[in-house]
């Protein structure tokens, strides 16, 4: 455990100096930093400050990294929703733009369709393209069949632990927009362009209300695309912290090597909380210079390093349970769940091995069915269709056969009788196979 604990210490070191300075070039390049961004920043270099100075900030970094994921949480409700209006505004595309013809023949689509499936060698391969082909279909569903869908689909989870399929229920809920994030209205523009997406009469749509609505799309899009990254950096820097106030115990550090990454910290420290964003001197970049390489050594000195095998007693000792959390923290997921005591967690498991009955399920999908039919109430037919094959997308795959995903794929398309929508449909679709074919 020294031994690995050195590493994700001597590792985490080098990426909090490189990670420090990206976020201040980052700043510096930017005209402009939301005010929800630049408190996180705010709240970094405080304890930043405070980590310098070696005071116990673990709290306070626990704390931050809560409250930025919760802000990446409301961020990815806002693109689920845009996901659902950017499948309406390009189905409307060719409506309003001249665009050539895909000219290709149904019949020849769909054998191409089915080919491409068959083609996947593994089942999981598979069952993706299906769900990737599912998204693109144009949809041409009454409620009542694609409630059966749905039910079809979900009980692949009847005697499956009830938590697999809540977890289920929240993507649907999220993606469908039947549940939306608490915050969303702190994000006051991306709020209002929400809000007249919604509003939005897609169905008789002008040239110019086409126009005006794919502009706001395109902004927002863009403008939430910015502030997601801001707080990726953060979420980085917070984690690189983490991990450094976790392992410092255990970790075996050669003190001068750390006095040198805390001066490259402290002088960009420095230029934040003086608000001087100009680029640092040249002897700030030979320094930094002096860190190529070992970011990489360190990483793989932590992998050659494995974690103790997880045991009852591991469960309650504060050492094992740092380790777990700093693998988890360096695994690539920036907003990985960390671990806590055994105890915690013994209140949740009773309730996580109840197995999933028919009742049950019918009871968990009849108050989704519900909540769909309130979102779907007073919503225009091509938003309700984009919601619709946003979820059949995201079940699991319910054909049993090829023969009936081959009837389903011909049905969608021969159902479509706007043709410029099945137009769209058809390109995408041949994008999508050439794009899984370039890949392969």
């Amino acid at each position: 455990m020294k031994k690995q604990m050195s590493a994700a210490y001597q590792y985490s070191w080098v990426r909090l100096v490189l990670n420090y300075y990206t976020l201040f070039e980052t700043i510096a390049e930017k005209t402009q930093v939301s005010e929800e961004v630049m408190g996180c920043c705010q709240r970094l270099n405080s304890l930043m400050e405070a980590q310098l100075s070696k005071k116990n900030i673990q709290s306070g970094l626990l704390e931050l990294r809560g409250h930025i994921t919760r802000r990446v949480e409301t961020l990815t409700s806002y693109t689920d929703c845009f996901q659902i209006y950017a499948y309406v505004l390009n189905r409307l595309e060719r409506k309003f733009e001249t665009m050539p013809e895909t000219g290709l023949d149904e019949e020849d689509l769909v054998l191409r369709l089915m080919e491409f499936i068959e083609a996947a060698g593994d089942a999981p391969v598979r069952y993706e393209r299906i769900r990737n082909i599912i998204e693109q279909l144009p949809v041409r569903l009454t409620k009542q069949k694609f409630f059966s869908f749905i039910m079809e689909g979900l009980s692949v989870y009847l005697g499956a632990s009830r938590k697999s399929l809540e977890d289920m229920m929240y993507v649907l809920r999220t993606e469908s927009m039947v549940s939306l994030g608490p915050d969303m209205e702190e994000y006051q523009s991306l709020y209002k362009t929400l809000e007249k997406l919604r509003g939005a009469d897609y169905r008789t749509m002008t040239a110019e209300s086409y126009e005006e609505v794919s502009s706001l799309y395109k902004l927002a899009c863009e403008n939430l695309t910015e502030e997601a990254g801001m707080y990726m950096i953060l979420q980085e820097l917070v984690n690189d912290m983490c991990v450094l106030a976790l392992s410092r115990q255990e970790a075996l550090v050669d003190e001068k090597e750390e006095a040198f990454y805390q001066s490259l910290v402290s002088e960009i420290l420095e230029k934040f909380l003086k608000e001087d964003y100009s680029p640092g001197d040249e002897a700030f970049f030979d320094k930094l210079t002096r860190l190529e390489g070992k970011q990489e050594a360190y990483y793989e000195r932590y992998l050659r390093t494995e974690l103790p095998k997880e045991n009852e007693e591991g469960q309650l000792d504060p050492d094992f349970i740092n380790a777990v959390n700093v693998d988890r923290l360096l695994s690539g997921s920036s907003f990985a769940e960390l671990k806590q005591p055994e105890e915690n967690a013994k209140q949740e498991s009773a309730e996580e091995v109840k197995e999933v009955d028919r009742p049950w399920l019918e009871q968990v999908a009849g108050e989704y069915f519900k909540e769909l039919e309130t979102v779907f109430s007073g919503t225009s037919k091509p938003v309700v269709r984009a919601i619709m094959a946003k979820v059949l997308s995201d079940l699991p795959v319910y054909f049993r056969s090829m023969s009936e995903i081959e009837d389903y794929i011909r049905g969608s398309l021969e159902s479509c009788l706007d043709e410029e929508e099945k137009e769209t449909c058809k390109e995408l679709l041949e994008e999508l196979m050439d794009y899984e074919n370039i890949l392969v």
